[in-house]
């Protein structure tokens, strides 16, 4: 039997799918589900760069005072969010908020869009491999952070989240959990993969392709969705960490599949910056596959990404 519970978290909507046939698990499974809500409020509590009194908002308005103790949950998303910057070479990097919130991203976006007002100037960011800098005290967990810089975990945190709650609900059974398009399965039902409908960046109502997944997890990155205007011009939330401001390549949209929703985070958005050609070689290098759509609409399969006949009533979405 398939149970699913569906909730609003980190600005977006989430779903869960937990297939179990024992009737006399109903509740545990319920729990569990419940248990899953709370994981995503929990991160979105601790990570959230929109809450003054989250934990990466206080380590954040510590830079500059020296090592700071953080929470075992900062410290573990911190971590794999460095070695992703490293794996990069700092195409993705989690100290650009500054630059960020000089390019007007400085509050959450529904606030942005509710401003309708444009900006003047668009200050360059920081200098390239600023994530270098963070330094790290294994023994006491402990963060310090230079006067100018500060964290956003948002390239991470979403799809670290999925792949802790997909984790920990195995067990029950096959489960697939879905974040906003950040999505992770594990096992299959019946001997069947999961359906999962990878929509068309330009036309959201419309899908490119359903891919079957049995295990592993899906993630798509876009420039289309987090748009506003500052200094006469159109930025976007992805930002080329060489350049200080939004991404400026081929692409308009890339879905990577990876065996988990956290790298599959990064990947997507570091093929986004670095374009069709480069954003190519970058996901063969890492045994990755992705679906990239270009700025003019052309869609190119990268690795053992195929374009599969068209299913309705996928389980979930990447989008």
């Amino acid at each position: 039997m398939l149970h699913q519970r569906h909730f609003r978290a980190m600005n977006t909507d989430v779903g869960v799918w937990l297939w179990c046939t024992a009737a006399d698990r109903a509740t545990i499974i319920d729990q569990a589900l419940e248990w899953a809500e709370g994981a995503f409020a929990r991160v979105e509590d601790e990570l959230s760069r929109f809450r003054s009194t989250s934990s990466l908002s206080r380590l954040n308005q510590a830079a500059g005072r020296g090592p700071q103790a953080v929470s075992p949950l900062l410290w573990t998303v911190l971590l794999s969010a460095l070695r992703a910057a490293d794996n990069s070479g700092g195409i993705y990097d989690p100290t650009l908020l500054r630059t960020l919130e000089r390019m007007g991203y400085d509050r959450s976006f529904e606030a942005i869009q509710g401003l309708g007002v444009e900006e003047a100037g668009v200050a360059s960011g920081q200098a390239f491999g600023s994530w270098r800098r963070v330094r790290l005290d294994g023994a006491a967990h402990a963060v310090s952070l230079p006067t100018d810089l500060a964290l956003d975990l948002g390239g991470i945190a979403k799809g670290w989240t999925v792949d802790h709650v997909a984790s920990e609900l195995a067990p029950l059974g096959p489960v697939l959990v879905d974040a906003g398009g950040d999505l992770r399965v594990i096992g299959v039902v019946d001997g069947e993969a999961w359906p999962i409908a990878v929509q068309d960046g330009f036309e959201p109502e419309r899908d490119h392709t359903v891919v079957r997944l049995a295990e592993g997890a899906l993630a798509t990155s876009s420039i289309g969705g987090r748009q506003w205007r500052r200094g006469g011009r159109m930025l976007h939330h992805v930002v080329d960490p060489r350049t200080g401001t939004a991404a400026e390549s081929d692409l308009h949209s890339v879905t990577v599949r990876a065996p988990s929703a956290a790298i599959a985070d990064v990947a997507a958005k570091v093929v986004l910056v670095l374009g069709s050609v480069s954003g190519s070689v970058y996901l063969l290098a890492r045994g990755l596959s992705g679906l990239l759509t270009t700025v003019q609409g052309r869609v190119l399969p990268v690795g053992t990404f195929r374009q599969e006949e068209m299913e309705p009533h996928a389980s979930g979405h990447s989008n």
